[in-house]
């Protein structure tokens, strides 16, 4: 990852003529220390003498493999971009220019060694992760946003590219996906533009990244030069979380429209140490409201439910805490595991993505949620995919309406159930695992697999269930629940 300044010392290393270690530290700006550890480490292959050192035989030089030239990456990104989801103002998204996206792309594979490096966008609306894919198909890139039609987007793409990117979908202020904890090398970023947002994401990336040196946070931030105060508050935050700023390129983002910071925002290099986890672990996150745009920008006002909803809602929970009760009890010990309410209750009007993976995450007798209409209506259908594939491990029925919000009640069913709602209610009831390990099981059980080798070959013409269930994009729950029928309906000869 971080040793582009080493091949530089290599390369001069490897050039036949003798070098001094002054030479060697003034042009690739690397310590005395760090130059004479690579000397040492080098030794074998050295030549050392009073004029300096050299390499016996030039090395091959190293660096992140790349693909198609800037234009040819410009125009796919630009048809691309055009295919794209309508942004969507109350996350705050604000088009960064093609030439911005393939630049983004650019400066990580000039910077770093991505070849086997794994790169984690948080939030990815402007499509950086397939500017990246394009340019840099060694790396492997991972994506996390709450905006399930991009999620969609980026992963048919990428397919059609030809590339693999995981997508992941996550409402950062109630966590990270369990399966992106520690495994970045680099995190990019562009988060909403308020010192709430910075430091949620920000500290949601540090939670992605490898707790090593090599490990590097990319943030994009902006302000008007009048407001200087709204950078001192954001540079704040980066200082609380003890992120090392290595680097900031002002004007570095360009945007189709945000006047208010001058149509560009600077890119921060960020490198956490130590401290930083630390302070990630001890004062996570919080907080619902992070835009500037909308119902959830930091100087929005409560928007009550009606009255006759609200008396629907029996003590309901603030969303983030029924969140991590839930994930505590899923991933517990059954001796260790939190007391669950017998009925819970959460208003979800504002976050009615988050309902089909409460459903999924939650392991309570009863849970009432108040959605948006449409939102309940898609959990009512029995026939619809959501129906299907949560109807196997919940009584679903409505409680009341109000103008165009709902109040649902989802109750846990305990009869025996077969087939495709035996596989459904095995993905349902084991939230921690990962969908393909449950889904392993269920096929076991259910007569379509004798062995879990046997599972595995049958999972494997369905991609994308290596995360929790919770943890999916919608289209690519749709696209489990669609399968159940076919994977319930092999019988054993067919598994072999």
């Amino acid at each position: 990852m971080q040793s582009r300044p080493v091949a530089r010392l290599v390369r001069l290393l490897g050039d036949g003529t003798p070098v001094t270690t002054e030479r060697l530290i003034a042009a690739t700006a690397l310590s005395h220390r760090s130059v004479t550890d690579v000397l040492g480490r080098l030794e074998p292959w050295l030549e050392s003498g009073p004029r300096g050192h050299r390499l016996r035989e030039p090395a091959e030089p190293w660096g992140t493999t790349l693909r198609g030239s800037a234009r040819e990456v410009e125009r796919r990104m630009a048809e691309l971009t055009a295919a794209a989801p309508r942004r969507r103002r109350q996350l705050d998204h604000v088009a960064a220019t093609v030439e911005t996206r393939v630049r983004r792309a650019r400066y990580l594979a000039d910077h770093y060694d991505l070849d086997g490096a794994t790169v984690l966008c948080v939030g990815d609306h402007d499509l950086t992760s397939l500017a990246l894919a394009l340019l840099a198909p060694r790396c492997r890139v991972a994506v996390v946003d709450v905006d399930d039609e991009l999620l969609e987007h980026v992963d048919r793409s990428a397919a059609q590219l030809g590339a693999a990117v995981a997508c992941r979908f996550a409402d950062l202020r109630l966590g990270l996906p369990a399966d992106l904890a520690a495994t970045a090398d680099l995190v990019f970023t562009d988060p909403p533009y308020t010192p709430e947002g910075v430091r949620l994401f920000a500290a949601r990336g540090c939670e992605a990244l490898r707790r090593d040196d090599h490990s590097r946070l990319l943030l994009c931030y902006g302000h008007g030069e009048r407001q200087p105060t709204l950078g001192l508050k954001v540079q704040a935050v980066l200082h609380a979380l003890h992120l090392l700023v290595e680097e900031v390129r002002p004007g570095f983002n360009r945007y189709e429209g945000a006047q208010a910071i001058g149509g560009a925002s600077a890119l921060y290099v960020t490198r956490p140490v130590a401290a930083t986890w630390r302070t990630v672990e001890r004062d996570p996150p919080g907080g619902d409201r992070i835009y500037t745009h909308g119902p959830m920008a930091v100087e929005a006002g409560e928007r009550p439910l009606p009255e006759a909803l609200a008396r629907e809602l029996p003590d309901p929970l603030p969303v983030a805490e029924l969140w991590r009760l839930s994930e505590r009890h899923a991933a517990a010990r059954p001796e260790r595991r939190p007391k669950l309410p017998e009925t819970a209750a959460a208003d979800l009007s504002l976050a009615p993505a988050l309902a089909p993976r409460l459903l999924l995450a939650y392991r309570g007798r009863r849970l009432r949620l108040a959605l948006p209409g449409a939102a309940a209506n898609a959990l009512l259908a029995a026939e619809g995919w959501q129906g299907r594939l949560l109807g196997a491990s919940y009584r679903l029925r409505l409680i009341a309406r109000d103008g165009a919000l709902a109040v649902i009640e989802a109750e846990r069913r305990d009869d025996a159930v077969t087939g495709p709602q035996l596989l459904a209610r095995q993905v349902a009831e084991h939230p921690a695992a990962a969908a393909a390990s449950s889904l392993r099981e269920g096929l076991i059980a259910a007569g379509a697999a004798r062995t879990k080798n046997e599972a595995r070959a049958v999972l494997a013409e369905l991609p994308n269930l290596d995360a929790r269930p919770m943890d999916l994009p919608l289209h690519q729950l749709r696209q489990l629940a669609d399968a159940l029928p076919a994977l319930a309906g092999r019988n054993v000869s067919q598994s072999v």
